[in-house]
Formats: structure tokens, C-alpha cells, sequence
């Protein structure tokens, strides 16, 4: 469905959403000549049976060719002891990728970040146009849960998940 009135109220949608916890994820993918990534914190799950995800990219990403080239991604659930690599993936494009043990390339060629909670990697199923942004289904085809706990994302800020 698309909505088409020039006449829609102004909606506050940025606003809206920083109130909303939400994990924080890495998504990587790679380019001919380097490795390409960038924090998410729309990652979601669609569908069981057959598995997807779905996460959004803005237009105006420096990842974005590459996703649409490559076509295939990892993304990887950050655990709450990682906020350097969240805001390092969210920092310019040329320093996500230090040679520092914290990634490496896994056996088909995607980068593959350590010690996070759970990586999923696979195919892009699908690619959607949506406003300034593109969403991209992915149909994960390898799964690895380490376990441990996410860090968290709310009002701007990376948090430690506390007992409830």
C-alpha cells in the first residue's frame, strides 16, 4: 500500500523510535577491493518458515552499493561489552575495519566480526524501496549463536541489559 496525499500530517518518526530500545547490530558485506559494514538497530525477524530478516539502509549509505552488488550479508548481534565496535561502525567508513583480531574474512568471504552474541549470514531475498531508506530481506543460511547478553540501543545511547 502506498500512501500518496500530499495533505499527511507531519509525524515525528525519529522522535518516536528513540524512545524505543532496540539491539544493536553489525552488518557486513564486502566490496571488490575492501570489507564493508555499519551498526543497525533495525534488524528484525519476518519470517520462521522460510527464515528472513529484514533490515533498513538509508540511500545515502556508503554501504549501500555494495549490498546491492554483493547480495549477500552477515549480521551480527552485538554483545553488551562491544559498544567501541558499535560506534566504530557507526564512525567514516575507513576506519570500521582496523587490523586488530577483532574480524576476519569467514570461509566464503564475508567479514566476520568476533565475540558477538549471534551471526547470521546469507543471501539477500529481496530489496524494497522504502522512502529515503531501502529495506533488504535476507534469507539466513548460516546461523552461529554464541550466546551472552546484547547490548542494547535507546535515546541515542548504548546500554548494558540489567535484570529485570
Amino acid at each position: 500500500m502506498t500512501c500518496t496525499s500530499t495533505d499527511a500530517p507531519v509525524v515525528d518518526l525519529a522522535g518516536a523510535f528513540r524512545t524505543v530500545a532496540s539491539s544493536a547490530w553489525v552488518v557486513t558485506t564486502r566490496a571488490p577491493e575492501r570489507p564493508v559494514g555499519f551498526t543497525a538497530i533495525s534488524v528484525a525477524s519476518v519470517s520462521v518458515a522460510p527464515p528472513l530478516l529484514s533490515f533498513n539502509v538509508s540511500r545515502s549509505s556508503s554501504s549501500l552499493e555494495a549490498l546491492l552488488a554483493e547480495r549477500r550479508v552477515a549480521v551480527h548481534l552485538l554483545a553488551d561489552h562491544q559498544e567501541a565496535l558499535a560506534r566504530r561502525f557507526a564512525a567514516p567508513a575507513d576506519g570500521r575495519f582496523p587490523d586488530d583480531g577483532s574480524w576476519a574474512y569467514d570461509e566464503t568471504g564475508l567479514p566476520e566480526l568476533h565475540g558477538v552474541v549471534a551471526r547470521l549470514a546469507g543471501p539477500v531475498h529481496d530489496v524494497v524501496e522504502a522512502g529515503d531508506s531501502v529495506l533488504l530481506l535476507v534469507r539466513p543460511q548460516v546461523t552461529a549463536v554464541a550466546g551472552g547478553t546484547p547490548l542494547v540501543h535507546h535515546a541515542r545511547a548504548y546500554h548494558r541489559l540489567s535484570a529485570v
